[in-house]
């Protein structure tokens, strides 16, 4: 029984924020979205990311990995000007909000959730990073389809498109906001504080509907 006991121990989950050594990576970033790197062992496609500079502490998600190359992320855009003076991979560090907006979204410039689902969301937890979020909907605008961004407490966090945001596509595409399109001044959703939907530009024809929102956060 002790045997069978030690062998069948459950894993150990990663959890909580590890510290990159900087052996590991070139402090200058190589492009506002990709941090190069000698040793990409620590990481996994979805993980957290924090990294810290002379302008602070800032949040995103690894979305790409180049095996001991480098790193994609979205979220906070890295300052290609601006060394990196830690870096840290987040375990189990994401959180994911969806919200759905049944029926006709895109006919004017207008909040959705509030006045067009009656429903809201108010945030109940620690702090929290918006570092990306993906849209899609069901049916088209018969012309040029709406645009569509996040409020997180009443300020929109996307700068894709002169902060309009995301521009949905055909029926069932998903479209993601571009990866460092992210106003670190907004992107931060502390508790009690609230997320909207808004619709930035209405589509030519107004009939666009039933449109998903997928949002993904970073915890500090």
């Amino acid at each position: 029984m002790t045997l069978l006991s030690s062998l069948y121990q459950p894993a150990v989950p990663r959890s909580g924020w590890s510290t990159i050594q900087t052996s590991r990576y070139t402090a200058t970033p190589a492009s506002t979205s990709v941090v190069t790197m000698s040793d990409t062992s620590d990481f996994i496609v979805g993980d957290g990311l924090k990294y810290t500079d002379a302008s602070g502490t800032f949040y995103a998600i690894v979305t790409a990995i180049s095996a001991n190359t480098n790193i994609t992320i979205a979220g906070a855009p890295l300052d290609t000007g601006d060394d990196l003076t830690a870096l840290y991979v987040g375990y189990n560090k994401i959180d994911q909000a969806d919200f759905f907006v049944s029926g006709t979204y895109g006919d004017e410039v207008a909040d959705l959730l509030a006045p067009d689902m009656n429903t809201y969301f108010k945030s109940q937890d620690a702090t929290k990073y918006l570092v990306s979020f993906s849209v899609v909907h069901k049916t088209v605008d018969g012309d040029t389809q709406p645009k569509v961004n996040v409020k997180v407490n009443g300020s929109v966090v996307s700068t894709t498109d002169s902060s309009k945001g995301i521009q949905l596509s055909t029926s069932g595409t998903w479209v993601d906001n571009s990866a460092v399109a992210i106003d670190t001044a907004t992107y931060d959703l502390n508790r009690g504080e609230a997320i909207e939907v808004n619709c930035t530009e209405a589509g030519v024809d107004g009939n666009a509907a039933d449109l998903t929102v997928s949002c993904i956060f970073v915890n500090i």
